[in-house]
């Protein structure tokens, strides 16, 4: 009776969730009703930039990328010079993919080996279930995700904003930026005085720290998490899957995990996630490591004698800002905090981010009105694509903390189901399909009752079989 008790409390949170988070949604704005302040000058000769980028990310870039396309000047500054790194766990989903398609790059980058798909992928839960399968017969010639370096993701798709004609500058730090609002345009100052540059719109895809967007006011918190990136050298580990998250009970909703790169290294990453008040930013180091040499799947797969980098680490900007808008100004990417709360996702989020604000740009430009109550429907846009999906993944994280059970149920299921289940799975933890989805009967049904299996094993002590598939054997 208490199990049953337990599983339709479980059951009831989450439909009380959802309920809640049905009304939450801002109503769309018609943006051709806003009067016309400023002429559409596309055509005409003028000293100043329509658009200027800071910062030369997958957001940033493919933001100028789809903007050069539309014949729009564009400027996209970048602080470093390329090849520069960031530390993430360098992986690329379906819809990033589907981009990076769009721009001719994926087969590029897959024929010059600077990118490999993940085929073989999967999980482990906190009470230990595991289950990989395979992803590539499921999701045709778009893979559901790539590994890709971003010293190397990152500058390929700058250089094709650039050869699409935006105007690339490397080595450009932004020190500030001042809106005239006489004029309407922005002038955006570079460190040391190394020169000053005007456009109509600024957009902040400046990365997770957010540094231009909270001095000009408009992103106000701090980022809430953070994630290691170390990769382990070729040749000197045992892992033979392509990529597999590692949930351990005491870090979720964080977690750990393993993703191929060419050459056969392995990047070994580990998220913090919020949630978990036990766990803060100032515990990466302890994770990352304990991880690494105690979780009993993380060990096997590294084995004795892997060869790993120095740890280096990021912040994490998660859930979406509630404004990512001003004044002739639009925040995205990781500045936004667009990243996936429940998977630490945002490579793809970025990507689309700033395609859509590319397009949104053309709509202003075209009704020549760029002030904040217009530039609101951009944070709506994203919202309805994938920002209101990061609500669903907060509040799951934290049923999954007071619940990790959820998580073995989940496992348990894909064990149960196979590769099928597991790849609408993956589709759903990467925002291609809404998380509400998983009250559908499909999902609901098998989960609830392997819920109440483990909760009757858990009762009267009956050891759990941690079974693995074939396809685990065969790796």
């Amino acid at each position: 009776m208490s199990v049953m008790l337990l599983a339709g409390g479980i059951i009831i949170s989450i439909i009380l969730v959802i309920i809640v988070l049905s009304y939450c949604r801002s109503p769309k704005i018609d943006i051709t009703e806003f009067p016309r302040k400023f002429e559409d000058d596309k055509d005409i000769r003028r000293n100043h930039y329509d658009v200027i980028i800071v910062g030369a990310g997958p957001a940033g870039s493919t933001l100028a990328y789809y903007l050069a396309k539309l014949d729009r000047k564009v400027l996209l500054l970048e602080k470093k010079r390329f090849p520069r790194d960031k530390y993430c766990g360098d992986a690329v989903c379906k819809t990033g993919i589907e981009i990076l398609d769009e721009m001719k790059l994926l087969d590029k980058l897959l024929r010059e080996n600077k990118a490999v798909v993940a085929d073989s992928g999967g999980l482990c839960s906190p009470g230990g279930l595991s289950y990989i399968g395979r992803s590539k017969e499921g999701f045709g010639e778009i893979p559901a995700a790539i590994a890709c370096k971003r010293t190397i993701l990152d500058e390929t798709i700058a250089r094709a904003a650039q050869r699409q004609g935006a105007y690339l500058l490397e080595q450009s730090p932004v020190e500030n930026a001042v809106l005239d609002t006489t004029t309407g345009l922005w002038t955006v100052f570079l460190e040391s005085m190394r020169g000053k540059y005007q456009g109509r719109v600024l957009v902040c895809a400046d990365g997770a720290p957010s540094k231009l967007a909270i001095k000009l006011g408009v992103v106000t918190q701090a980022p809430q998490g953070s994630c290691s990136r170390a990769f382990v050298e070729g040749g000197t580990h045992k892992f033979k899957a392509d990529g597999v998250v590692f949930y351990h009970k005491q870090l979720l909703p964080g977690y750990a995990a393993l993703f191929r790169h060419p050459n056969d290294e392995v990047n070994y990453c580990c998220y913090l996630i919020p949630g978990n008040p036990k766990v803060t930013n100032d515990d990466l180091a302890f994770w990352h490591d304990k991880l690494m040499k105690e979780h009993p799947y993380v060990y096997k797969a590294l084995g004795k004698n892997y060869k790993i980098e120095r740890m280096k680490a990021a912040s994490l900007r998660l859930g979406g800002e509630k404004r990512t808008y001003g004044d002739h100004m639009l925040v995205i990417g990781d500045a936004a905090g667009m990243i996936d709360p429940m998977t630490g996702e945002g490579i793809h989020h970025a990507m689309e981010s700033g395609k859509i604000a590319a397009y949104f740009l053309e709509e202003a430009f075209v009704v020549g009105n760029f002030e904040s109550d217009l530039m609101k429907e951009y944070q709506n846009r994203w919202m309805i694509r994938f920002g209101y999906d990061f609500k669903w993944s907060m509040k799951i994280c934290q049923l999954i903390y007071r619940y990790p059970i959820l998580m073995d149920a989940a496992t348990a299921s894909i064990i149960r189901k196979g590769d099928k289940f597991m790849l609408h799975w993956a589709e759903i933890m990467t925002g291609r399909i809404p998380k509400i989805h998983l009250l559908r009967p499909e999902f609901v049904i098998v989960i609830t009752y392997e819920l109440i299996i483990l909760l009757v094993k858990r009762l009267f002590g009956i050891k759990i079989n941690k079974e693995k598939t074939e396809n685990q054997k065969n790796d």
